[in-house]
């Protein structure tokens, strides 16, 4: 039995492909919350939450959640976390895990044991260039510069970290840059600004082979077949024929081109023959992890032909538990890229879970979900917090003409950086029950306020309620498939709040001047620092001066006392010469 079960609760009986479900691991029984202390160490049998779909895995850096304590963290509506490889590798694994806890799952590590651990590669918000892969490794960005994973490298994560889901290591061709957000860029993560190359076709079905190929090994790998197993002997042979070849020389067969290919690939095919023989795929290897579960990446850049191939061919594995279509780096327009995802997400089982990444505002996310998407990642609202916005923005509900602070019904979220909060005592959002809005005890007016002031806490309430909205936009959405209303429900709100504006770098004006005079603040002190730094250097440059003229002198010293006892000894021995010589004249 699969470790992953996603139900299918409701489909939608209108035109668009919208269902309701759950994905639920196969340790967490009920599914239900469980509550998590902070201050123990909880074994890694906590239940697992569930996650109801259309829903999120919340979006982490460095394994934590923006902004966000263990407390309101466990708030939040949202049964998974998305966990990128790239943010926590470590400079020495992994190669070593000698530091790494023994016994111990990342789950565990990050204190996250009741929530469904997804571990993916790169970060799943945005893409830094990064050089091209190859067959032999990927590129991914790391807190310590670009780094190359290789698929060995990868399988010992695996093993060590044990997420709950693992991304499958394909090539999703990251080494460009698009010009907007793909699906409209409602999160601001790439600029307008920036130049957009598109891949060539070679590239493309190179990266869909790659992909397919990579996803087999690691799928045998899961079972406990050393997959890479062939590959070493096949290595290992090559070495072996070149160097007979050069022990016997054999020169002119070498620079006869054409035959020497085709005698190289001869011998590659017979390789692989024997290998299969001897049963070198059959080895197992120390530990299998068939209890983690693994969501295959459909790839094929902008060309439909290679992504239709990819979905069909990644579907045709079995074993495969779920899918992700990432569209985050696709060029185009928000059409074009709609388009290529339609393209994928029809070519798939509808019988197990669709992960997609770079549809991230609210309007790109009801179209994916009438395509048949079931997942997506909270990286919008982190990226709202991080520009001081709160979010207005409602779903399947009746709209009020105006809000708690004289707001448009219209308008999808207030930016607290304004000065026109600034005696505005009254909650983000009227009526709204997360942490930062209930009971009142937070107003604009505070929060800007702490904005202004640099405070944390700014952030933290901003992303606590952010991520509440974002919940329950979500929560509304799978009652709306439930009731048999989504279709008109998700018109009316693309009607009504339009499509989110395109983010253009430009942060706003009052923080700009915060963090100009934050930047002076730390220049004076790095300055005062500096200074200090300076003198105690002196200090120290001047003792050593001293040290080392007292050294010279005590040896100055010393030498002179030398020499003076020599002299002395020197006159003696001569006297005594003289006195020698007169005493036999005399006789």
């Amino acid at each position: 039995m699969p470790p992953l079960t996603f139900n299918i609760i409701r489909q939608s009986t209108q035109l668009s492909a919208a269902r309701r479900g759950t994905v639920v691991m196969a340790q967490s029984g009920s599914g239900k919350s469980v509550p998590v202390s902070t201050d123990s160490d909880i074994a890694d049998t906590v239940p697992k939450r569930e996650i109801e779909t259309p829903g999120c895995f919340m979006y982490t850096v460095k394994g934590s959640v923006p902004h966000l304590t263990p407390d309101t963290l466990r708030l939040q509506g949202f049964g998974g976390v998305n966990v990128s490889i790239e943010h926590i590798l470590q400079d020495h694994q992994p190669a070593g895990f000698e530091k790494w806890p023994s016994s111990q799952s990342l789950s565990k590590f990050l204190h996250l044991q009741d929530f469904i651990l997804f571990c993916n590669i790169r970060d799943s918000s945005r893409y830094a260039k990064v050089p091209n892969n190859s067959d032999r490794y990927l590129s991914m960005a790391t807190h310590k510069g670009v780094r190359q994973l290789t698929l060995e490298d990868y399988l010992k994560v695996v093993r060590t970290y044990h997420p709950d889901i693992v991304a499958s290591f394909s090539d999703s061709i990251p080494d460009f840059d698009p010009t907007e957000p793909a699906g409209g860029g409602g999160g601001g993560v790439l600029l307008e600004t920036e130049t957009e190359t598109e891949p060539g076709p070679k590239r493309v079905k190179k990266s869909v082979d790659r992909s397919l190929k990579w996803l087999d090994l690691v799928l045998r790998d899961r079972h406990g077949i050393d997959a890479l197993a062939e590959q070493r002997s096949l290595d290992e042979a090559i070495k072996r024929e070149q160097k007979m070849k050069k022990k016997n020389g054999d020169e002119a067969q070498a620079a006869e081109g054409h035959h020497d290919r085709q005698a190289m690939e001869k011998t590659i095919e017979d390789l692989k023959v024997l290998s299969v023989s001897q049963g070198l795929n059959a080895e197992p290897t120390k530990r299998p992890w068939t209890n983690v579960s693994v969501f295959a990446h459909v790839v094929g850049a902008q060309i439909e032909e290679e992504r239709i191939r990819s979905a069909k061919e990644t579907a045709k594995r079995q074993e495969v538990d779920g899918f992700i279509v990432d569209t985050l780096a696709l060029p185009g327009t928000r059409e074009e890229v709609l388009k290529l995802l339609k393209v994928s997400l029809d070519h798939l089982p509808p019988e197990k879970p669709r992960l997609v990444y770079g549809m991230q505002t609210p309007e790109d996310v009801l179209k994916s979900i009438a395509m048949g998407a079931d997942l997506f990642d909270t990286s919008y609202p982190s990226h709202l917090t991080e520009d001081g916005k709160a979010s207005l923005y409602n779903f399947g509900t009746p709209l009020t003409s105006h809000r708690a602070g004289g707001e448009s019904s219209s308008q999808r979220w207030i930016n607290l950086w304004d000065d026109e909060h600034v005696r505005s005592f009254v909650p983000l959002l009227d009526g709204c029950e997360c942490y930062a809005c209930k009971g009142g005890r937070h107003t604009r007016a505070y929060i800007n306020h702490l904005l202004k002031a640099h405070e944390m806490l700014a952030t933290v309430l901003l992303m606590s309620h952010n991520m509440h909205q974002y919940a329950k936009f979500f929560a509304s959405v799978r009652q709306t498939i439930q009731d048999g209303t989504f279709d008109q429900h998700a018109a009316s709100f693309v009607e009504t709040f339009g499509t989110e504006p395109k983010s253009t770098g430009e942060i706003h004006a009052a923080q700009v001047i915060l963090e100009a005079a934050l930047s002076k603040r730390n220049w004076q002190g790095g300055e005062e620092e500096n200074r200090s730094s300076a003198a105690d250097a002196a200090e120290e440059r001047r003792k050593l001066k001293a040290a080392v003229r007292e050294e010279k002198r005590a040896k100055k010293i010393e030498q002179g006392m030398r020499d003076m006892v020599n002299k002395k000894q020197q006159r003696l021995e001569k006297r005594l010469q003289q006195e020698a010589q007169l005493h036999q004249q005399k006789q």
